[in-house]
This record gives C-alpha cells, sequence and structure tokens, in this order.
C-alpha cells in the first residue's frame, strides 16, 4: 500500500494542478500575485494521492483547492503554490 493511500482521507476537498495559463488568468481576476499565495510542501498528502493517480506535479506548479461547506455553501476555492 502506498503512503498518500494510508493517509487519504474522504472528507479531503479537491486538489487541481492549473496549467500556468490558467493560473495566471485566476489569480489576475483575483488580484493575487503569485509570491502572495500561501504554500503546500510536495509531500502533502493531497498531493501524494494526486500524484499517485497520475498527475504530475512539480515544484511552482499551482494547485486549486475546491471546498463546499455545510454553512457557506458550494464552491469557495484557495489556491497554493507548490514547494520541494
Amino acid at each position: 500500500m502506498r503512503l498518500g493511500s494510508i493517509m487519504s482521507w474522504y472528507k479531503a476537498p479537491k486538489h487541481e494542478v492549473l496549467s500556468a495559463a490558467q493560473a495566471k488568468k485566476e489569480l489576475k481576476i483575483l488580484n493575487i500575485s503569485l509570491e502572495e499565495l500561501p504554500l503546500i510542501k510536495i509531500s502533502d498528502t493531497a498531493l501524494i494521492d494526486l500524484s499517485n493517480s497520475g498527475v504530475n506535479i512539480i515544484p511552482g506548479d499551482i494547485i486549486r483547492i475546491s471546498r463546499n461547506s455545510n454553512t457557506g455553501g458550494e464552491g469557495f476555492q484557495y489556491y497554493r503554490k507548490v514547494i520541494q
């Protein structure tokens, strides 16, 4: 069993790797620069699971995290920059 499979959690929010063009477009709409983004380590369990599913992730990639909330509704999105 892989490490990511052992630690995966069924309620983990959806993580997606954005293309460079898509990241630039979405961050521009939000008026956020790459330097302002919070960081996420490549060793994060959600990224390990994503990588194990065949998605190529490298430091510098931008991850969009989509989360639904019981109180706030659907469609909350967060962005993180992948680091080593």
